[in-house]
């Protein structure tokens, strides 16, 4: 369950961090202010469960384990700032 979990969090991770890098092109010092606030936060969040799954791959020595996190750390980060990307592209945020 937690793998979903990290899923979930890094999908929010790139997406506010799409919504940062937007935000310092608008004239909204509030826009920018809580977007930077939840990237921000949300990669902390994220920070921990990555550290986690690293330190369990890494107990287990295998190299696999070492790759798919990274695999499944890099899939759902696109996907995150990507579909932020379309989404407010058609709201012209």
């Amino acid at each position: 369950m937690s793998w979903v979990w990290w899923a979930f969090i890094l999908l929010l991770q790139n997406a506010s961090f799409t919504m940062v890098s937007r935000a310092r092109n608008s004239k909204s010092l509030l826009y920018h202010a809580y977007a930077a606030i939840g990237s921000n936060g949300v990669w902390f969040i994220g920070l921990a469960f990555a550290v986690n799954k690293l330190n369990e791959a890494l107990a287990t020595g295998h190299w696999w384990a070492i790759a798919y996190t990274a695999l499944f750390y890099t899939t759902f980060t696109v996907l995150g700032s990507v579909g932020m990307h379309h989404i407010l592209m058609k709201r012209d945020l």
